[in-house]
């Protein structure tokens, strides 16, 4: 999934990125992370990502309900007029999701190689099952 960061610029040497995920202020929850550096804005963000996601799980929220409005939505927000510039990062949240089932499904031998042909020609895609996934989250969340 897709979050919008919101990253504060340090202000002097002394200071860290600081950054923020505001989807996670509809289930008041509150997110924040920060980095000496820029290279390391995506992965302290991310471990703070996963762990509220975590915690959202133990209090009954599932990961695939988790909502982001957009870094358009949360930059005209004055509460967040703090944070200088915006970044998606992508978080993968499948694991709190439960434990994989195999199932026996049938498909049209032409979906099957486009299906293939998706994944082949796709680095967002692990392989034929985890797309089949993806395309039956979206379903799901429309």
């Amino acid at each position: 999934m897709f979050f919008s960061v919101g990253v504060e610029t340090p202000k002097d040497e002394n200071t860290a990125y600081g950054m923020i995920v505001p989807a996670f202020s509809a289930y008041d929850y509150g997110c924040f992370s920060a980095a000496d550096s820029q290279d390391q804005i995506g992965p302290m963000v991310k471990e703070a990502i996963l762990l509220v996601a975590e915690d959202l799980l133990r209090s009954g929220i599932a990961a695939n309900e988790i909502k982001d409005a957009g870094y358009l939505v949360y930059s005209a927000n004055p509460e967040y007029k703090d944070f200088d510039s915006w970044v998606m990062v992508d978080v993968d949240l499948s694991s709190f999701e439960g434990k994989p089932q195999r199932i026996n499904i049938s498909l049209p031998d032409t979906l099957i190689k486009r299906i293939d042909s998706a994944v082949k020609g796709n680095s967002v895609y692990r392989d034929r099952s985890h797309f089949i996934a993806q395309a039956a989250r979206h379903a799901l969340n429309q």
